[in-house]
């Protein structure tokens, strides 16, 4: 069979598939066939989609090499700049949840370079091509649920919809029910617009992080150093000691001072391994856990945090 003709057969097999699978499931809850209709233009099989979903991990990058490409100085300049411009709306949004500006802002800039990279994927049919393809049917046929949801009740135009080719949104990258539950309209005219309203990307970051447990006045942790051998089963976040503990077993600040007591209990974290850079990290890094959970990620989003 020729390529041409694999695709049209692909094509003839997706737009049968939604139609037998996702349209009654979705109608089941509410979604009406104007809205279902509305995105009949947009669906084709994308191979592109399936072959990023199946693509081999590359060999595993250092945690100084990951820091090198999320953390440029470019863009701890860049966002210092933007907590400049938008400082009122930083404060305002801190105030209500007790989430710092400079945290706001590292993940606004790690998530989509402060909103230079959201995606060219039309959301709607990039989930709708994984939750084909069937190696995470089920949470890909939520998140397109969730996504016709927000296209019917939030009167979005799904031509406008774009993201990744797993289907995260706008400037914060929310999946479709993390949009759902957390993105806020805080400027005020009637939409909650993470793609382009800045001061509704900035309130949604911080709802996200004070809604799954976000503790105010509190860090999210430091690097420290460990002064004599330590039991590397110690290290992982499911090992949390009082500071007091880790004090006693000798890990203390990088500069050899005492352990603040900033924290009732901590977790050692050694992304790179026992080789590596090591971190004291508090109840709010499994907060930015919960928001991706890569050990990379999060002590990223905490150093360029320090760094704003």
């Amino acid at each position: 069979m020729l390529a041409s003709q694999a695709t049209a057969q692909n094509d003839r097999s997706y737009k049968r598939w939604f139609q037998e699978t996702i349209v009654p499931r979705a109608q089941e809850q509410g979604i009406s066939l104007r809205t279902l209709q509305s995105v009949d233009p947009l669906l084709f099989y994308d191979e592109q989609v399936i072959a990023l979903d199946r693509r081999q991990p590359e060999k595993k990058i250092t945690f100084e090499k990951y820091l090198l490409n999320t953390i440029p100085s470019s863009r701890v300049s860049q966002g210092r700049e933007l907590m400049a411009e938008h400082k009122e709306t930083l404060r305002l949004v801190s105030e209500m949840t007790g989430v710092p500006a400079s945290m706001i802002v590292a993940l606004w800039g790690i998530e989509s370079s402060f909103g230079q990279n959201m995606g060219s994927y039309d959301v709607i049919n990039a989930l709708a091509t994984l939750a084909y393809e069937g190696r995470r049917a089920e949470f890909f046929q939520n998140e397109l649920i969730e996504a016709l949801k927000i296209l019917q009740y939030e009167n979005r135009d799904p031509y406008a919809m774009q993201g990744s080719w797993a289907g995260a949104m706008g400037q914060c990258q929310f999946m479709p029910s993390s949009y759902r539950r957390y993105a806020v309209d805080f400027d005020g005219d009637g939409k909650r617009d993470i793609w382009e309203s800045v001061p509704d990307v900035l309130a949604s970051i911080a709802y996200y992080l004070q809604s799954e447990g976000w503790v105010r006045g509190r860090p999210w942790g430091r690097e420290v150093m460990v002064t004599r051998p330590l039991d590397e089963a110690l290290a992982g976040l499911d090992s949390g000691k009082a500071l007091e503990e880790w004090a006693n077993l000798g890990v203390m600040t990088m500069q050899r001072q005492p352990l603040p007591l900033e924290s009732e209990r901590a977790w050692l974290v050694q992304p790179d391994g026992p080789s590596g850079r090591r971190f004291l990290v508090y109840d709010n890094y499994k907060v930015l856990m919960r928001w991706n959970r890569s050990t990379y990620f999060a002590t990223a989003v905490g150093l360029l945090a320090d760094q704003l």
